[in-house]
């Protein structure tokens, strides 16, 4: 054995070891069947090991991957926007009331239902808000589905046997949340017992926290949020039967569900923390190849850091930032110079998910201003922050900033695909020169997944996003995060009808330029409906969602009667908007018609 899988052989052992003592100290607790659980810790890294390259569980190892250097979309999503549109002529003119015979394809409004972050809560108040969207035969019009943090989590549930396997994978998801969140997701006990519930609880492990062995067998470090993606899958994405579940754990499976039009097609989110004073810095070996470096960087670390954002759907994973996108299934790979450098399974879509949802593991600031919300107005917050600003003042602007991005709970990290992508050295100053990234939840930079929908060559007309934020009570967060937004991609946002508390709608304007130097500058004008998960007297007056202590963003724990009661809002709170919403969409059906007739572009 070489000292490298020495050292490995060693790490999995005491990951075993943790987890098994873990499982060991409810012995107490557990019944014959739940030792079941704990003896599949036994010898679980050399099992997975032994199928590492298993290419009938993992077809993926026979391919090999490159970068596409440019922002078109997949020819993939191409055919499905295509098949999707035909798809659902029938039932968008059921839902604008004319005959079949008058919708003509090229005029269906390309819809988007979109979710905020907000961990558990915007979980289960985002699926409520798809079940009603059911209910007024809206959902089956759509084209695209997509979420931040929380809500990714409940998208991600979808596409899988747990939820397809029902006649209504909505329905059957709400039913799930009604009966498997009593026990929080960070309760060991509660893991225990859902793997013995299941029917091979070795496979179940396997799945779940096999994960983090095939992850280290990469060779890239382990973060903790890695674990807490293995608890998050535990949690929700284990079925009665998990030797069927393979494909749940792979996001390139999901396309099984969409392909032909037949469901809607998720996109997903992560960013990326740019500290240029970090993650900008050049190897020694290729600083030496670059003039008057030292210097050179010495200015450039002094920028501003930012949110790269990154998106991930059935097809392909990628940024527009940096135009760069690779098959989903061969995330986790090493990559330079836009080429796979080795062969590895895909990383499990567990793993994704913990790093989509990766609030805990925010940088300091954002750590800051959420203890400044928290504490109440007063004397005694007054003090603080005063104390805090006189300290930061101390140490200097730049000083301020390195502090402030630090993570006290690191990232994942995971392969960096745009590694070196653009030859030959020298090197830009950027994060492509780093081998790894670190990719976490986007919800410091905005709470809505706005840079996904305005890819600038996906062209969605209606984006319906439903707010269940911690922020959504109060408009200022709203309103900042999508002016910076504005900013960045080059839109004006113009107010068209802020009557509805429940439903506000914008135009968003392409200007013509981003001022930004990374982003590509927004192409196609959008309607937003914004719906905020606001307390409706009708249900419960008492009911606040984003500020209740029963719903925070770090309760991974729901009662029945809590999620029935979310889902009555969700209900009520969209039939206070429902037919606002069928006239903005019924007015970009009948302008996109004209346009065609006439012969001019709709914009």
């Amino acid at each position: 054995m070489t000292k490298n899988s020495e050292k490995k052989h060693s790490w999995f052992k005491r990951i075993k070891e943790a987890i098994r003592n873990m499982a060991r100290s409810f012995r107490s607790r557990s019944s014959k069947v739940e030792e079941n659980v704990i003896k599949a810790f036994d010898y679980l890294d050399d099992k997975v090991i032994e199928k590492l390259n298993d290419t009938t569980l993992y077809p993926e190892l026979e391919w090999d991957a490159t970068v596409r250097n440019n922002n078109d979309l997949s020819e993939e999503e191409i055919k499905f926007i295509r098949d999707r549109k035909l798809f659902i002529r029938e039932a968008f003119a059921k839902y604008v009331g004319v005959d079949v015979s008058e919708i003509h394809v090229d005029d269906i409004p390309v819809i988007a239902f979109m979710g905020s972050g907000g961990g558990f809560r915007s979980m289960i108040g985002f699926t409520a808000y798809l079940r009603a969207l059911q209910e007024s035969e809206l959902y089956d019009c759509g084209v695209y589905i997509t979420g931040l943090s929380g809500s990714c989590w409940g998208i991600g549930q979808l596409y899988t046997t747990i939820a397809q396997s029902h006649d209504n994978p909505v329905q059957g998801l709400l039913e799930i949340f009604r009966t498997e969140l009593d026990q929080g997701a960070l309760n060991a006990y509660g893991i225990l017992k859902r793997f013995a519930e299941t029917s091979d609880p070795q496979t179940a492990v396997e799945l779940v926290f096999g994960s983090l062995i095939r992850k280290k067998a990469t060779g890239v470090k382990l973060s903790v949020m890695d674990v807490f993606g293995t608890l998050i899958a535990a949690k929700l994405m284990i079925d009665k039967d998990p030797t069927k579940q393979l494909g749940d754990f792979k996001l390139s499976e999901q396309r099984k569900y969409i392909d032909g039009g037949k469901n809607l097609m998720p996109l997903y989110v992560a960013t990326f923390h740019v500290r240029p004073w970090k993650e900008d810095a050049l190897k020694p070996e290729d600083a030496a190849l670059f003039p008057n470096y030292e210097e050179i960087f010495e200015i450039h670390k002094m920028k501003k850091d930012y949110y790269r954002w990154y998106e991930f759907n059935p097809y392909e994973i990628g940024s527009d930032e940096i135009s760069a996108w690779i098959p989903s299934w061969a995330f986790g790979r090493k990559f330079e110079l836009g080429k796979t450098i080795e062969r590895f399974p895909e990383q499990s879509f567990g793993l994704l998910l913990g790093a989509m949802g990766a609030a805990l593991s925010v940088s300091l600031i954002e750590e800051i201003k959420g203890l400044e919300i928290f504490l109440p107005d007063g004397k005694f917050k007054d003090e603080l922050v005063n104390i805090y600003n006189e300290a930061m003042e101390k140490i200097g602007t730049h000083n301020q900033q390195v502090l402030e991005g630090q993570h006290p709970i690191p990232q994942p990290n995971d392969y960096n695909f745009s590694y070196h992508l653009n030859p030959p050295p020298p090197y830009k100053l950027g994060p492509d020169n780093n081998e790894i990234i670190h990719l976490g939840d986007p919800g410091p930079s905005n709470d809505f997944p706005m840079y996904p929908i305005t890819h600038p060559n996906r062209k969605i007309d209606v984006v319906i996003g439903f707010d269940c934020s911690t922020s959504a009570v109060e408009h200022e967060f709203f309103d900042k995060s999508q002016d910076f937004f504005c900013d960045r991609r080059g839109f004006n946002r113009i107010t068209r009808d802020v009557t509805n508390k429940y439903c506000e709608v914008y135009d968003f304007i392409p200007t013509g330029k981003a001022n930004d130097e990374f982003l590509p500058p927004a192409q196609k004008q959008f309607v937003l409906c914004y719906m905020r998960y606001l307390k409706n007297d009708k249900v419960d007056p008492s009911f606040e969602p984003s500020t209740s202590k029963s719903t925070t963003r770090f309760n991974f724990s729901y009662t029945t009667a809590q999620i029935d009661l979310m889902t009555r809002l969700a209900k009520e709170n969209w039939l206070e908007s429902e037919k606002q919403v069928k006239g903005i969409i019924i007015d970009a059906w009948k302008k996109k018609k004209y346009a065609r007739l006439n012969g001019i572009n709709f914009p």
